[in-house]
């Protein structure tokens, strides 16, 4: 795909669809730095990407970290060419309280009609959606500032951005996560008008569901569920995703600006 020899930035890319972008732009021929919260799992995809490349502690909600990360790829790995946001959260607290209550909601619905009410919106707190947005949408636009700074000085460079369907048709019971996925399509599109004169092509990638088991574990009936409401009837690999990012982040992708490629096995098809 000709990235032969780009240094590319994943954000996220110690585990789960981040790790396998991270192998997937390393197999390539790019040079990979792995930013992620936690070094021993970054460490652990360059590991298993070859080794050539390069593990980062950044928090992505920290502009100070982010600017600190890739100053510091700058300096062992070379210039940016390729940037993936792809740090992202579900918030965990959140899960746990809803995720009883969609399932009794599946029920129902096979037995009459839905009486459960979910009450994810208003049992949000405070905390929990500025958390979301400040992962996601705040370490978007850190990350893409600070690489765009750096890109545009040399009139190159991808950027390509994660969303999600919950960014394309909201999900119920996810409002602060469908939310910052949303915001992020809507910088993607305004930022890659505005870089595009400056040789840097950003898009983004809204995918579906994903079956990641070294995060989620071996499939449950609840993600069979899922799989079996997808029209491809299953849950996308995480290679796949990473297949994607990499399509857009090659010269293949030369013409693509400010789009929105949503690998979703037919959950959204507008």
């Amino acid at each position: 795909m000709g990235l032969e020899g780009k240094v590319a930035v994943v954000t996220g890319g110690g585990a789960g669809i981040g790790r396998s972008i991270v192998a997937r732009l390393a197999a390539e021929g790019a040079r990979v730095a792995a930013l992620d919260i936690r070094m021993e799992t970054a460490e652990k995809s360059i590991e298993l990407a070859g080794g050539d490349g390069l593990a980062v502690v950044c928090d992505v909600s920290d502009s100070a970290s982010v600017d600190a990360a890739i100053a510091r790829v700058e300096a062992e790995l070379g210039p940016v060419d390729i940037l993936v946001n792809n740090a992202g959260a579900i918030g965990m607290d959140h899960l746990r309280r809803v995720k009883p209550l969609i399932a009794r909601q599946r029920e129902e619905a096979l037995n009459g009609g839905v009486k459960t009410p979910l009450d994810a919106l208003v049992r949000l707190t405070d905390e929990e959606w500025r958390r979301m947005l400040a992962i996601h949408l705040d370490g978007t636009f850190y990350c893409t500032r600070a690489a765009a700074r750096c890109m545009a000085a040399r009139g190159s460079g991808v950027i390509v951005n994660m969303s999600s369907i919950c960014g394309l048709e909201g999900c119920t019971g996810h409002p602060h996560y469908s939310a910052a996925k949303a915001a992020i399509l809507g910088f993607t599109k305004a930022a890659a008008k505005e870089l595009i004169v400056q040789g840097i092509r950003v898009n983004a990638v809204a995918p579906g569901h994903v079956g990641t088991t070294t995060l989620q574990g071996e499939i449950n009936e609840e993600r069979q569920a899922i799989a079996n409401s997808t029209p491809a009837g299953r849950l996308a690999e995480p290679e796949e995703i990473a297949a994607t990012v990499a399509f857009l982040a090659s010269g293949d992708a030369s013409y693509f600006v400010g789009q929105i490629l949503s690998p979703n096995g037919g959950l959204v098809t507008a």
